[in-house]
């Protein structure tokens, strides 16, 4: 008798993630160099550091991405209509 555990849901969904991998989502765009991204499995939330790897999110890197998310629109906000382009 041959038994697939995978279908029969007698594996759970973390060791899933531990034997397949994640699969990740793009859940919140901080800046071109910053996401935040979650497991469609295991909901494990995750974000990149400064070298572009994939690593957890805690609380202090959250505040640290919200914060940045923020300085981005706020700079966005004055090149957009502080100094924009004048027509000639």
């Amino acid at each position: 008798m041959k038994i697939n555990y995978l279908n029969q849901g007698m594996v759970k969904k973390s060791y899933r993630c531990s034997l397949l991998g994640h699969r990740f989502v793009e859940t919140k765009k901080i800046n071109n160099h910053f996401s935040e991204y979650e497991c469609d499995v295991c909901r494990l939330q995750a974000t990149n550091d400064y070298r572009g790897h994939k690593i957890t999110l805690t609380s202090k890197l959250k505040d640290i991405n919200e914060t940045l998310f923020y300085l981005n629109l706020k700079k966005e906000f004055v090149a957009r209509f502080y100094f924009s382009k004048k027509d000639r």
